[in-house]
Protein backbone atom coordinates (compact mmCIF):
# COMPACT_ATOMS: atom_id res chain seq x y z
CA UNK A 1 0.00 0.00 0.00
CA UNK A 2 2.85 2.34 0.94
CA UNK A 3 4.69 1.56 -2.30
CA UNK A 4 1.57 2.26 -4.32
CA UNK A 5 1.04 5.51 -2.45
CA UNK A 6 4.64 6.53 -3.08
CA UNK A 7 4.29 5.69 -6.77
CA UNK A 8 1.13 7.79 -7.05
CA UNK A 9 2.87 10.65 -5.26
CA UNK A 10 5.82 10.48 -7.64
CA UNK A 11 3.51 10.40 -10.67
CA UNK A 12 1.49 13.33 -9.35
CA UNK A 13 4.65 15.33 -8.73
CA UNK A 14 5.91 14.47 -12.22
CA UNK A 15 2.66 15.51 -13.89
CA UNK A 16 2.65 18.74 -11.89
CA UNK A 17 6.26 19.47 -12.85
CA UNK A 18 5.53 18.83 -16.53
CA UNK A 19 2.42 21.01 -16.47
CA UNK A 20 4.40 23.86 -14.87
CA UNK A 21 7.10 23.49 -17.52
CA UNK A 22 4.55 23.63 -20.34
CA UNK A 23 3.11 26.91 -19.05
CA UNK A 24 5.85 28.77 -20.90
CA UNK A 25 5.81 26.81 -24.14
CA UNK A 26 3.43 29.02 -26.15
CA UNK A 27 4.09 31.85 -28.62
CA UNK A 28 1.44 34.58 -28.54
CA UNK A 29 0.49 37.33 -31.02
CA UNK A 30 -2.34 39.84 -30.53
CA UNK A 31 -3.48 42.54 -32.98
CA UNK A 32 -6.06 45.09 -31.81
CA UNK A 33 -7.96 47.74 -33.77
CA UNK A 34 -9.38 50.35 -31.41
CA UNK A 35 -12.17 52.87 -32.05
CA UNK A 36 -12.60 56.26 -30.39
CA UNK A 37 -15.47 55.03 -28.18
CA UNK A 38 -13.36 52.18 -26.76
CA UNK A 39 -14.90 49.41 -28.84
CA UNK A 40 -12.97 47.49 -31.45
CA UNK A 41 -11.81 44.17 -32.84
CA UNK A 42 -8.94 41.80 -32.22
CA UNK A 43 -7.05 38.96 -33.87
CA UNK A 44 -5.30 36.48 -31.57
CA UNK A 45 -2.86 33.82 -32.72
CA UNK A 46 -1.01 31.47 -30.40
CA UNK A 47 0.89 28.28 -31.15
CA UNK A 48 3.18 25.61 -29.73
CA UNK A 49 5.07 22.48 -30.70
CA UNK A 50 3.01 19.30 -31.16
CA UNK A 51 5.30 17.44 -28.76
CA UNK A 52 3.83 19.50 -25.90
CA UNK A 53 0.35 17.97 -26.22
CA UNK A 54 0.98 14.48 -24.87
CA UNK A 55 -1.06 15.34 -21.76
CA UNK A 56 -4.08 17.01 -23.39
CA UNK A 57 -5.08 20.18 -25.22
CA UNK A 58 -4.34 22.65 -22.41
CA UNK A 59 -0.95 24.33 -21.98
CA UNK A 60 -0.98 26.46 -18.86
CA UNK A 61 -3.58 29.18 -19.43
CA UNK A 62 -3.94 28.42 -23.15
CA UNK A 63 -6.61 26.17 -24.64
CA UNK A 64 -6.00 24.35 -27.92
CA UNK A 65 -9.50 22.89 -28.11
CA UNK A 66 -11.92 25.00 -30.19
CA UNK A 67 -14.86 24.96 -27.75
CA UNK A 68 -12.68 25.63 -24.70
CA UNK A 69 -10.74 28.40 -26.43
CA UNK A 70 -13.96 30.10 -27.54
CA UNK A 71 -15.37 29.89 -24.02
CA UNK A 72 -12.21 31.48 -22.62
CA UNK A 73 -12.41 34.57 -24.82
CA UNK A 74 -16.19 35.03 -24.76
CA UNK A 75 -17.96 37.33 -22.29
CA UNK A 76 -20.81 39.84 -22.12
CA UNK A 77 -18.27 42.36 -23.45
CA UNK A 78 -16.58 40.22 -26.12
CA UNK A 79 -17.98 38.20 -29.01
CA UNK A 80 -15.85 35.52 -30.70
CA UNK A 81 -16.70 35.82 -34.41
CA UNK A 82 -14.26 33.19 -35.69
CA UNK A 83 -12.01 30.49 -34.27
CA UNK A 84 -9.79 27.93 -35.94
CA UNK A 85 -7.50 25.26 -34.49
CA UNK A 86 -5.07 23.66 -36.92
CA UNK A 87 -1.98 21.49 -36.99
CA UNK A 88 0.90 22.28 -39.33
CA UNK A 89 2.85 19.22 -40.35
CA UNK A 90 5.74 21.11 -41.96
CA UNK A 91 7.04 22.28 -38.58
CA UNK A 92 4.96 20.06 -36.23
CA UNK A 93 3.13 22.94 -34.52
CA UNK A 94 -0.44 23.45 -33.38
CA UNK A 95 -2.11 26.83 -33.89
CA UNK A 96 -5.17 28.67 -32.62
CA UNK A 97 -6.53 31.70 -34.51
CA UNK A 98 -9.30 33.76 -32.92
CA UNK A 99 -11.19 36.79 -34.25
CA UNK A 100 -13.31 38.74 -31.79
CA UNK A 101 -15.01 42.08 -31.22
CA UNK A 102 -15.34 43.97 -27.95
CA UNK A 103 -17.73 46.69 -26.77
CA UNK A 104 -15.40 48.34 -24.28
CA UNK A 105 -11.67 47.69 -24.02
CA UNK A 106 -11.82 48.79 -20.37
CA UNK A 107 -13.83 45.61 -19.67
CA UNK A 108 -11.59 43.28 -21.65
CA UNK A 109 -10.58 41.29 -18.55
CA UNK A 110 -14.21 40.17 -18.11
CA UNK A 111 -13.16 37.30 -20.41
CA UNK A 112 -10.93 34.66 -18.80
CA UNK A 113 -8.46 34.87 -21.66
CA UNK A 114 -7.58 38.44 -20.63
CA UNK A 115 -7.37 37.94 -16.88
CA UNK A 116 -3.64 38.67 -16.96
CA UNK A 117 -4.22 42.08 -18.58
CA UNK A 118 -5.18 45.37 -16.98
CA UNK A 119 -6.49 47.78 -19.61
CA UNK A 120 -7.63 51.42 -19.49
CA UNK A 121 -8.78 53.76 -22.25
CA UNK A 122 -9.38 57.22 -20.83
CA UNK A 123 -9.01 60.95 -21.40
CA UNK A 124 -5.53 62.44 -21.20
CA UNK A 125 -4.34 66.05 -21.26
CA UNK A 126 -3.09 65.46 -24.83
CA UNK A 127 -6.13 63.49 -26.01
CA UNK A 128 -6.90 59.83 -25.20
CA UNK A 129 -4.61 57.33 -23.51
CA UNK A 130 -4.49 53.55 -23.91
CA UNK A 131 -2.65 51.73 -21.14
CA UNK A 132 -2.35 47.96 -21.57
CA UNK A 133 -0.54 46.24 -18.69
CA UNK A 134 0.51 42.60 -18.81
CA UNK A 135 0.60 41.37 -15.23
CA UNK A 136 3.71 39.44 -14.25
CA UNK A 137 3.79 35.68 -14.78
CA UNK A 138 6.84 34.43 -12.91
CA UNK A 139 6.07 30.76 -13.58
CA UNK A 140 6.34 31.38 -17.32
CA UNK A 141 9.29 33.77 -17.04
CA UNK A 142 11.40 31.30 -15.07
CA UNK A 143 11.22 28.50 -17.65
CA UNK A 144 14.60 27.48 -19.06
CA UNK A 145 13.38 28.14 -22.61
CA UNK A 146 11.45 31.34 -21.78
CA UNK A 147 13.62 33.51 -24.05
CA UNK A 148 12.75 31.33 -27.05
CA UNK A 149 9.01 32.09 -26.94
CA UNK A 150 7.69 35.35 -28.37
CA UNK A 151 4.91 37.59 -27.07
CA UNK A 152 3.88 40.34 -29.51
CA UNK A 153 1.20 43.03 -29.37
CA UNK A 154 -0.01 45.45 -32.01
CA UNK A 155 -2.50 48.31 -31.59
CA UNK A 156 -4.04 50.27 -34.46
CA UNK A 157 -5.27 53.51 -32.94
CA UNK A 158 -8.31 55.60 -33.96
CA UNK A 159 -6.33 58.81 -34.56
CA UNK A 160 -2.87 60.37 -34.74
CA UNK A 161 -0.40 59.12 -32.14
CA UNK A 162 1.01 61.81 -29.83
CA UNK A 163 3.34 59.62 -27.75
CA UNK A 164 4.04 55.94 -27.09
CA UNK A 165 6.61 53.63 -25.49
CA UNK A 166 6.23 51.20 -28.40
CA UNK A 167 7.40 51.22 -32.01
CA UNK A 168 5.18 53.54 -34.05
CA UNK A 169 4.22 52.92 -37.68
CA UNK A 170 1.60 55.45 -38.77
CA UNK A 171 -1.37 54.93 -36.45
CA UNK A 172 -0.15 51.48 -35.38
CA UNK A 173 2.05 50.70 -32.37
CA UNK A 174 3.98 47.44 -31.99
CA UNK A 175 5.55 45.70 -28.99
CA UNK A 176 7.69 42.58 -28.90
CA UNK A 177 8.75 40.58 -25.83
CA UNK A 178 9.71 37.08 -24.78
CA UNK A 179 8.24 35.05 -21.94
CA UNK A 180 11.36 35.88 -19.93
CA UNK A 181 10.18 39.51 -19.80
CA UNK A 182 7.07 38.50 -17.85
CA UNK A 183 9.03 38.35 -14.60
CA UNK A 184 7.54 41.80 -13.93
CA UNK A 185 4.53 43.81 -15.10
CA UNK A 186 4.85 45.09 -18.68
CA UNK A 187 3.20 48.44 -19.39
CA UNK A 188 2.30 49.45 -22.95
CA UNK A 189 1.14 53.06 -23.22
CA UNK A 190 -0.01 55.15 -26.18
CA UNK A 191 -1.58 58.61 -26.26
CA UNK A 192 -3.51 59.79 -29.33
CA UNK A 193 -5.27 62.97 -30.36
CA UNK A 194 -9.01 62.98 -29.90
CA UNK A 195 -10.53 61.89 -33.18
CA UNK A 196 -12.93 64.85 -33.14
CA UNK A 197 -10.27 67.40 -32.20
CA UNK A 198 -9.43 68.49 -35.73
CA UNK A 199 -13.08 68.66 -36.72
CA UNK A 200 -13.95 70.79 -33.68
CA UNK A 201 -11.05 73.09 -34.49
CA UNK A 202 -12.18 73.39 -38.09
CA UNK A 203 -15.75 74.21 -37.05
CA UNK A 204 -14.40 76.87 -34.68
CA UNK A 205 -12.37 78.44 -37.47
CA UNK A 206 -15.36 78.43 -39.82
CA UNK A 207 -17.64 79.96 -37.19
CA UNK A 208 -15.02 82.59 -36.36
CA UNK A 209 -14.63 83.52 -40.02
CA UNK A 210 -18.41 83.76 -40.43
CA UNK A 211 -18.71 86.06 -37.40
CA UNK A 212 -15.92 88.32 -38.67
CA UNK A 213 -17.54 88.40 -42.09
CA UNK A 214 -20.94 89.18 -40.60
CA UNK A 215 -19.50 91.99 -38.47
CA UNK A 216 -17.69 93.46 -41.49
CA UNK A 217 -20.85 93.28 -43.58
CA UNK A 218 -22.90 94.96 -40.83
CA UNK A 219 -20.41 97.81 -40.54
CA UNK A 220 -20.43 98.42 -44.28
CA UNK A 221 -24.22 98.35 -44.36
CA UNK A 222 -24.37 101.03 -41.64
CA UNK A 223 -22.12 103.29 -43.69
Amino acid sequence: MNNRFKLMSVLTAFIFAVSIYLVGCVNYDQKTTLKEDGSGSMKIHYWSSMKNFSMGTTLGKFEFDEAKAKDKYKSSNTDVTSIKVEEKLDDSTKHVNIDLTFKDINKLSDAKGFESAKVTWKEHKDGMELKYILLQDTSAAKQMSASDYKVTYEFTMPSEIVSTNGTKDGQTVKYSYTLADLGKDIEMTTVVKKAGGKLCGLIGMVMGTMLIGFAYYSQRKKK
